[in-house]
């Protein structure tokens, strides 16, 4: 927690903080003379004193508490790219994930094959055992686009066909692509996902059509959170229809892309998982636009696999989410941040902070700095960065 009292800061005449953070003031130099040559022998070797380094994480809170419409059923989580989150309901433990799944096989395709906005992309051809295997997935009920051996479809044709028409058949046929085989992409998907820290997810098919495909609302949002910082990824979410070979048309099953400023991601539903949904939205909070994310998994009202209540939850938690986000002052210039082990020195924020936030927000920070001996007080030594939305240098005072 931040020491929330705060102690004037009377400036210095030190320079401005570099761009990495580092304070350009030198320390001063010290008056006494150096120790005298002993007889015989050189001077002995004298190590610079150290200076404190001071890295920690903190967290920064605002006072109150924001009411969330948690659905009764299932497990949901939502929250902001770069601030933190609302919060979340249900257990997060690890349930089916149905076609969700497939959020991860496009984010490691384009991550391996990257496509600026404006491009195909590579081609990719079906191969005669992949359209032969059509009629077999028909019968097993699986989410499908007609494809035909040999046929050509671009990356960002198969994406769309991956990500609007939910097509299985598609996830298989780009995990081959990409890595040789299925096996060989599906641990690629468990090894990115343990790099992003989803900790309770596990891919055994790249499309989720297999039920033992787990992970966690919250751990869907950190995936959501590392995809959208790819543009085409966050493009093709947010398309509504698309045109591809041998489908023709086709459409996303995404009914909340209707409301303003929806980018996706991607819905699911089956039997075993309930009706599911990974959603974005962008919103503008005091000139600035952020992220929202969240994830609702096993929503069910009477049906099996109920993907209109997964629609119904993710609308009222954006809604809410929309209605909380407001500018917030969650650093004041002059507030103390930390104090300085083995002195009685403390850092000090250098500037206001002001970030989207909402009542009792929780912003996971890092101090960052480096005290030298013999620094004038005032001097900038360090950063302190508020999530990934803002910052402050930090100046070293010594209180009387």
């Amino acid at each position: 927690m931040v020491i929330l009292a705060t102690a004037p800061w009377q400036g210095s005449t030190a320079r401005q903080p570099t761009a990495d953070g580092a304070a350009s003031s030198q320390p001063a130099t010290g008056g006494s003379a150096a120790p005298a040559t002993p007889p015989g022998g050189a001077a002995p070797k004298q190590s610079a004193p150290a200076a404190v380094a001071v890295n920690r994480p903190i967290d920064l809170t605002t006072p109150g508490k924001t009411k969330m419409p948690w659905p009764a059923k299932g497990q949901t989580a939502i929250g902001v790219v770069g601030v933190g989150n609302f919060g979340h309901s249900g257990r997060q433990v690890s349930i089916p994930t149905a076609s969700v799944a497939k959020a991860m096989t496009a984010y490691l395709i384009l991550k391996h094959h990257p496509m600026n906005t404006h491009s195909q992309g590579p081609v990719l051809h079906v191969s005669y055992q992949e359209a032969r295997a059509f009629n077999h997935q028909v019968a097993l009920g699986q989410s499908l686009v007609p494809v035909r051996s040999g046929e050509a479809l671009t990356e960002r044709q198969a994406l769309q066909a991956l990500m609007l028409a939910s097509a299985d058949n598609v996830a298989q046929i780009l995990g081959r692509w990409d890595a040789g085989n299925v096996p060989a992409f599906l641990k690629m998907m468990n090894a990115e996902a343990r790099s992003l820290g989803m900790l309770h997810t596990r891919y055994t098919d790249p499309s989720g059509y297999d039920k033992r495909t787990h992970s966690t609302a919250e751990d869907q949002m950190k995936l959501a959170a590392a995809a959208l910082r790819l543009p085409s990824f966050q493009q093709i979410t947010s398309q509504k229809t698309a045109v591809i070979p041998v489908a023709g048309k086709i459409k996303n099953f995404n009914a909340l892309l209707g409301e303003p400023g929806v980018v996706g991601i991607k819905t699911g539903s089956m039997s075993a998982a309930g009706g599911c949904l990974s959603f974005a939205a962008k919103q503008k909070v005091g000139g600035r636009t952020v992220t929202i994310v969240g994830t609702v998994l096993g929503q069910r009202s009477g049906q099996i696999g109920d993907l209109h209540q997964a629609f119904v939850s993710s609308h009222n938690l954006l809604a809410a989410a929309r209605h909380a986000l407001k500018p917030v002052k969650i650093i004041k210039k002059g507030q103390v941040i930390s104090g300085v082990p083995g002195s009685r020195s403390v850092l000090v924020a250098t500037r206001n902070v002001t970030i989207p936030g909402w009542a009792g927000m929780v912003v996971q920070s890092q101090i960052t700095a480096s005290v030298k001996p013999g620094v004038t007080n005032g001097s900038y030594v360090g950063w302190l960065k508020v999530g990934t939305v803002g910052s402050t240098p930090l100046a070293v005072t010594n209180p009387a």
